[in-house]
């Protein structure tokens, strides 16, 4: 079955997504905001892009989110966290009903966030809402050539709706898409196994003078992760853990998890899989504190983790220490600024899977 899909966010991952499935058959057309900071390759905006290697022509690029909105039965979101409910409130004017809107990268709840923007801009409009634990790709784009590549499709990626029930109607259409999408009970859940909370704020911020001084060499996962630092990304994952035991959601530490998405090689020590692992040992970065790897992961991914172990009443020191240091670092209260079940009018007190 060939779909309609409109890709919102022209980055990396919207292009690498929307050069696989137009090669895979699909209409898409690729949606960029004109407040974007920076405009895609000029050959994307013309609706070109090499797909390993080979010229491929998507259906349409457009900076219209009429355009973009219109007679899509997908419409997939591929943006950093901290900017997807400004552009979702682009779109929302043009939203039909029966379309379905997938948040495809590190969930944060974002589901939730979106569906409460929807019902207080346009609370008439039935539309499906839902999110993947991560980006179904470990995508690379290279500017210059506007050249396109899939390194890795990411397995067993947990995905659910929100509300939860929603997920089975949701799950036919998309594994259209992707197969290999998994259920999860609920979007918390999902949240809980993003695996950039636990991954990159951590050794960022405990190799800050490096950073500080020779960003532009720094390789978090190769250099970063060390026999110390690595110690403090399991004491993080053994919190995320005790979380899930307590919500009942499957249990497995950061290895078993990476393994199964195939981004880890199996039958090595934690520090060694990042170190050595094929898709993630050559990624350069972060060159600053200020960068997503700690603004996003933090705001929205170790707040939130923190906010819902409050929730569950799991203690979590490693978590708060490096939201504390970060905070400090980049002046910034990120327990105040960042994402939290309060926020998105979830009530702790009550059973937050009844609630999802």
């Amino acid at each position: 079955m060939l779909m309609k899909v409109s890709i919102v966010g022209a980055g990396n991952g919207g292009i690498v997504a929307a050069a696989d499935l137009t090669s895979r058959g699909h209409e898409v057309t690729l949606y960029h905001s004109l407040q974007a900071l920076k405009d895609p390759h000029a050959d994307i905006m013309q609706g070109k892009v090499h797909y390993r290697g080979e010229p491929l022509y998507l259906h349409k690029f457009t900076q219209d989110p009429l355009d973009a909105v219109s007679g899509a039965e997908v419409i997939m979101t591929c943006l950093p966290t901290h900017i997807l409910s400004q552009m979702f409130e682009e779109l929302i004017p043009y939203l039909e009903d029966g379309q379905m809107v997938f948040i495809n990268g590190a969930s944060a709840m974002n589901s939730v966030v979106l569906s409460n923007i929807l019902e207080e801009k346009r609370p008439e409009v039935d539309i499906l809402i839902g999110e993947s634990m991560s980006l179904t790709y470990a995508a690379r784009y290279d500017y210059e050539q506007n050249d396109a590549d899939v390194i890795l499709k990411s397995r067993h990626n947990l995905f659910s709706a929100y509300p939860s029930s929603d997920t089975e109607r949701m799950m036919d259409k998309l594994t259209v898409l992707y197969d290999t999408l998994v259920p999860a009970q609920n979007i918390i859940e999902t949240a809980l196994n993003n695996g950039n909370p636990e991954s990159h704020p951590a050794p960022s911020i405990l190799n800050t003078g490096y950073i500080d001084n020779h960003g532009d060499t720094f390789y978090l996962y190769r250099d970063g992760v060390t026999h110390h630092t690595v110690k403090v990304i399991e004491a993080i994952d053994k919190e995320r853990q005790k979380v899930c035991e307590v919500l009942g959601f499957e249990v497995l530490d950061k290895s078993a998890r990476s393994e199964r998405s195939t981004y880890f090689e199996p039958d090595k020590p934690l520090k060694e899989q990042y170190n050595e692992s094929p898709v993630l040992k050559d990624l350069v970065g972060p060159v600053t504190l200020n960068n997503r790897y700690i603004v996003e992961d933090v705001g929205y991914g170790l707040v939130l983790w923190k906010s819902i172990a409050e929730a569950a009443a799991v203690e979590t020191p490693a978590i708060d220490s490096i939201i504390h240091l970060t905070s400090l670092m980049l002046e910034v209260d990120f327990t105040r600024e960042g994402l939290t079940l309060d926020k998105m009018g979830l009530d702790k007190m009550r059973d937050l899977n009844l609630q999802v």
